[in-house]
């Protein structure tokens, strides 16, 4: 992708047998910092990252893009453009709170996060080395047509805390 920028910490030549891990959070601030901490555990632990973002959401987490260099983490933030205005949001829509309406664009916002599939496809065909699994927010159901395009499991990651689960599931058993 001539215009796409990748922002690594340590950027080795990747081993053959590092596990490569995908992570597509919701660009939401809630879902997002959840999905950094596994990020952050991942790559402790030995595994390459690639973390997907918009350029908005990227400006957002400088500071944690900065820590993961200084830190020499082998994590790449991989900035996609969203189109959101293929979907009828505004230029500039990248994170849930930036919808001038607030939810009542909640399904345009999820349609334009379906449009980061083909550019992602596409970084990935190109880079090294290919991922081994995918990790993605529960709200991303079109990471499964990505997964198995390359032939790999995902994961859908539910960053509810444990009292808001306890609290869901109370509701939906008892009431």
């Amino acid at each position: 992708m001539a215009n796409q920028t990748t922002i690594s910490g340590l950027n080795p030549k990747p081993q053959s047998t590092q596990p490569h891990f995908v992570l597509i959070p919701l660009m939401a601030q809630g879902h997002t910092i959840p999905m950094l901490d596994m990020a952050h555990l991942l790559a402790n632990h030995g595994a390459l990252v690639t973390f997907i973002t918009t350029p908005l959401n990227a400006s957002r987490i400088k500071s944690i893009i900065q820590n993961v260099k200084d830190s020499q983490l082998n994590i790449r933030f991989v900035p996609l453009p969203f189109n959101c205005t293929a979907v009828g949001l505004p230029e500039g829509s990248e994170n849930l709170d930036t919808l001038p309406n607030g939810f009542q664009q909640y399904k345009p916002f999820l349609e334009a996060c379906f449009l980061l599939k083909d550019p992602l496809i596409l970084y990935l065909q190109e880079n090294d080395p290919p991922p081994n699994c995918v990790i993605s927010d529960s709200t991303q159901p079109w990471t499964g047509d990505l997964a198995r395009e390359f032939g790999i499991p995902r994961f859908h990651f539910i960053g509810f805390s444990a009292f808001a689960s306890l609290c869901r599931y109370d509701y939906l058993f008892f009431y």
